[in-house]
């Protein structure tokens, strides 16, 4: 039954003409293509924000259930199913999300990296003292024990994940040591090899806080090893750190 056919027929005798089967036939073409296109966005659109809403509530889920396992025992310990099940969502689930658990590790890490270095290179910018900026980003690296400590322990548990930290290009650690050296305050060599050598020392710290071994001085003598490092003396290493600390300490009260 065409439109036109219908058309020409009396209006009850049009009604019992129009069935599923010619409903389904029916050309839309004479409508304006502005009120398709609408009816089509508009329901499209509505079923595209519940998808989107659904996509990120799962993959939350799955980032909240892998810092609890993670946090537990590590990544190399733990499994794609102990995660769903922390998640409470489905094995096949995870992997609209993640390719591995590896991938999982690094997404929960990739923001706490992002804002790390935001802060690090702040603290660049603002601190005019190559050796004070360091002190106090050596502090920060620390202090991620008790601020975020299932961070720490993914970082601490997870080789690839360190791999990743040590390994990255663009290093605001490396960049400030380069401008020390630049302005005769460090007498050191490859800045890249000395930054290596801060972190590692630094991963090495942070195990002994998390695992309950560390000293109550370890930050501030960690601190100024890195300094002596750097080529300062022992007294002006001490003396750095010093004024790192007050400011610190100003800007936390702030």
């Amino acid at each position: 039954m065409t439109l036109s056919k219908l058309i020409r027929l009396p209006a009850v005798q049009a009604c019992t003409q129009i069935t599923a089967e010619s409903l389904c036939s029916f050309s839309y073409s004479w409508l304006p293509c502005f009120i398709i296109g609408s009816l089509q966005n508009s329901g499209m659109a509505t079923l595209k924000d519940k998808e989107d809403v659904r996509w990120a509530r799962t993959r939350q889920r799955l980032l909240e259930g892998g810092r609890k396992v993670f946090a537990r025992q590590g990544v190399e310990a733990a499994s794609v199913l102990e995660i769903v099940c922390a998640a409470g969502v489905s094995q096949p689930s995870f992997y609209n999300h993640f390719a591995s658990k590896d991938a999982l590790a690094r997404e929960i890490a990739a923001e706490f990296f992002r804002k790390d270095r935001r802060a690090k290179l702040k603290v660049f910018d603002e601190i005019d003292d190559s050796a004070e900026a360091i002190a106090i980003n050596v502090f920060h690296t620390l202090s991620i024990v008790a601020d975020d400590p299932v961070i720490a322990w993914v970082l601490i548990k997870s080789e690839p994940l360190r791999a990743l930290v040590i390994s990255g290009n663009d290093d605001p650690l490396a960049d400030m040591i380069k401008a020390g050296i630049k302005q005769g305050r460090f007498c050191a060599g490859n800045p890249n090899t000395i930054a290596l050598a801060i972190r590692g020392g630094a991963f090495a710290v942070m195990q002994d806080i998390l695992n309950g071994t560390a000293a109550t001085d370890t930050c501030r003598c960690f601190q100024e090893l890195v300094l002596r490092m750097l080529g300062l003396a022992p007294e002006e290493s001490i003396e750095v750190v010093r004024r790192a600390q007050v400011r610190i300490e100003l800007d936390t009260v702030a």
